[in-house]
């Protein structure tokens, strides 16, 4: 059983509804109202219009809107029954649902529990556990002081067996929250150990700060120089960066993130006042990292070693062709040869950093100059080769004019005719290319957000801004009817809307969620987040009573003009009758 709309209200009350848009994407108050970045679109100045008291938004760049619930869902791809759970969580508000969402949700709960007293047990161990001293010296070596180790709440897993299993014993945590968690895994004989053992911890949190898992480092000994909690309900490391919720409000307020290799990088960043870097948590940058970070910015600089494989990965390119479909300003920054963010900041180099973030240079005319380096271009068949997938590349452009400035630069390089390399460009352009949309909003919700604009924005504003008194339940529901409206949409928006409210109180306004028709529905929210001040109702209405009666009026001179006075008086006196009480009525 869904929450019922008691609960659901209570929820929509208690929620901040500018934090709540915060914790994705970037919010800006302008002139008084709420305005943010749209997570459903690419754009560089905020249009997601945002109704605090109600609980609304709607994008006028791309036409989606919905309330706090819808909005959960969409960013996050839940349920909507999984979406009240998380706000009714975040609001402190306790609901009425069913005993399977009741189990999810505190099966949820419980595991980031456990995650987050790992977290404490490892914190704890790093900072006075006789057998840390290895971790603490390294951690000194690192020039991380006490308050970089509070900050990113670093830690050490002990190297004995089931050090963290036997502590999470003692708070009530059973097996299988550690298991689901990642924190502990069935060795040979079947009995629970330590997921992670002898290494420094690198807690990692979710967008909205929840310890969700860990990156752990080996400090001595053999086995992989890295490790990271497996695949969980909370950690899937294709939706995390590592840094990101302690770099999200610079990052926004720069306009500017920098992806790094590594968790120590990330810190080197911090340390060097620049708290802007973000790492991917044990895998390859793909869309699902580029789509987080372009909520708090279009503008991403990829900071590598020259010579590293994540260098090499950015000029092949492959997982990054996604960037250009967000409308991404991707860069890419080298560091010295042989140096990373973390070295440099060892040798007291942190201004390094700033300088290499300054001088990064589109991805495009890196990966360029990085294919036409690797040729020997003294030759004629390398120069053409050479030329053919530097085509390739700018091909993937999404700007014409781009992709011509790079089609001369090669050409100049390669000593061809522009007109070449601007014909093989042209061979190579990507079919279909064009504006990337969610794929929640394709098919019949972003038709009806597509038609709700253009009707919206074509609507008579007298029609517009009554429906707008209805919709916040400030309207006289008993004097209007749709009748009233010349626009067939708002006509039938009014029609719903007053039977929706009929046993509604004067001031409360009509659930916008409860509306199934997906045209009606996509109006309303695009006309219950306008921005401009509410005119009286009474004055709106007095407007369209005065033009309803002049098109009556207009109609009875014509009907009068249409009959004969003489050979039918009796029809005549009819029609003249109802224009003198009609005239009265002006009065």
């Amino acid at each position: 059983m869904a929450a019922d709309r008691d609960d659901l209200e209570r929820i929509r009350q208690a929620i901040n509804v500018a934090e709540l848009f915060e914790s994705v994407t970037t919010v800006r108050k302008v002139r008084g109202r709420i305005k943010a970045l749209c997570p459903f679109h690419t754009e560089k100045t905020p249009s997601l219009s945002i109704d605090p008291t109600r609980g609304l938004y709607h994008c006028f760049g791309c036409g989606v809107g919905g309330d706090i619930f819808t909005f959960v869902q969409e960013t996050q791809g839940l349920s909507f029954n999984e979406a009240v759970e998380i706000l009714a969580e975040r609001a402190g508000v306790t609901i009425r649902r069913d005993p399977g969402a009741a189990r999810r949700r505190e099966r949820r709960s419980r595991l980031l529990e456990a995650v987050a007293e790992a977290g404490r047990f490892y914190h704890a161990r790093l900072k006075s556990a006789s057998d840390a001293g290895h971790a603490r010296a390294y951690v000194r070596k690192m020039k991380y002081g006490t308050e970089v180790v509070d900050h990113f709440e670093l830690g050490y897993s002990p190297e004995e067996p089931d050090a963290l299993v036997s502590h999470l014993r003692g708070h009530r945590f059973d097996d299988r929250d550690m298991v689901a968690a990642g924190l502990g895994r069935r060795g040979q004989r079947g009995r629970l150990i330590d997921q992670m053992r002898g290494r420094l911890m690198f807690p990692i949190h979710n967008v909205r700060g929840e310890m969700v898992g860990f990156g752990a480092r080996l400090l001595r000994g053999d086995g992989p120089k890295y490790l990271n909690t497996p695949e969980t309900p909370l950690y899937k490391k294709s939706e995390l960066l590592y840094g990101l919720d302690k770099a999200r409000t610079t990052i926004s307020r720069e306009e500017l993130a920098v992806v790094v290799e590594g968790y120590t990088d990330v810190i080197a960043f911090h340390l060097a006042r620049r708290p802007i870097a973000v790492a991917s948590c044990g895998t390859a940058l793909g869309e699902a990292h580029f789509d987080l970070l372009r909520r708090f910015s279009s503008r991403i600089v990829l900071a590598f070693d020259a010579d590293t494989a994540g260098a090499n990965a950015a000029v092949r390119g492959d997982e990054l062709r996604i960037t250009t479909e967000l409308d991404l300003d991707l860069r890419v920054a080298l560091l010295p040869e042989g140096r990373d963010p973390a070295d440099l900041v060892l040798d007291d180099k942190g201004d390094l950093l700033g300088e290499a973030v300054g001088n990064s240079v589109p991805i495009t005319e890196f990966r360029i100059n990085r294919l036409l380096g690797s040729y020997n271009l003294n030759e004629r068949e390398a120069r053409s080769r050479a030329m053919r997938e530097a085509a390739q590349v700018i091909a993937r452009h999404p700007d014409p004019a781009a992709r011509d400035l790079h089609a001369r630069y090669v050409a100049g390089i390669t000593r061809m005719k522009a007109e070449t390399v601007q014909a093989e460009i042209q061979k190579k352009l990507p079919k279909g290319s064009g504006t990337r949309r969610r794929p929640y909003l394709d098919g019949e919700q972003h038709s009806a957000s597509a038609q709700a604009l253009q009707a919206v924005d074509n609507m008579d504003r007298v029609e517009r801004d009554l429906l707008r008194h209805l919709l916040a339940g400030s309207a006289k529901r008993d004097r209007l009817q749709p009748d009233l409206f010349d626009d067939e949409q708002a006509a039938a928006l009014v029609s719903y809307l007053l039977e929706a409210g009929q046993h509604l109180a004067e001031g409360v306004g009509v659930a916008i969620d409860e509306i199934k028709d997906p045209n009606l529905s996509a109006m309303a929210y695009r006309i219950a987040v306008l921005d401009t001040p509410y005119p009286p109702f009474q004055e709106l209405f007095a407007h369209v009573i005065a033009r309803d009666r002049g098109r009556r009026k207009n109609q009875l001179l014509m009907m009068l003009e249409d009959i004969d006075k003489e050979k039918d008086p009796q029809a005549y006196s009819k029609i003249l009758d109802k224009l003198i009480i009609l005239q009265k009525e002006e009065f």
